[in-house]
């Protein structure tokens, strides 16, 4: 079982921020290869996802962007690069 982190515990790039789910959800449709929906509680990193049963993860060569939710601050679409094993387990899992 993964620890919980804390996005100060990765390193990652902010795509968008101050966005809707919807607006977050269209921009990582439009720049992934792939796209995987995940249930709300999910790890990536250890960082635990919060929204409902459908949260998009976009995969594009080796890197991830997702949306990522920070209570009081609003919704972000973060990327985190050189993932291959995090791509690996949504593959199998979704």
């Amino acid at each position: 079982m993964s620890r919980s982190s804390c996005t100060k515990d990765i390193p990652y790039e902010i795509l968008l921020s101050g966005v809707t789910p919807a607006q977050s959800e269209k921009y990582i449709k439009e720049n992934s290869d792939k796209i995987f929906h995940v249930p709300g509680g999910y790890h990536i990193r250890g960082m635990k996802l919060i929204g409902s049963d459908k949260i998009p993860v976009g995969a594009k060569g080796k890197d991830l962007m997702f949306q990522f939710i920070k209570p009081c601050f609003g919704v972000f679409v973060l990327k985190i690069t050189d993932v291959q094993d995090e791509i690996d387990k949504l593959q199998k899992e979704f």
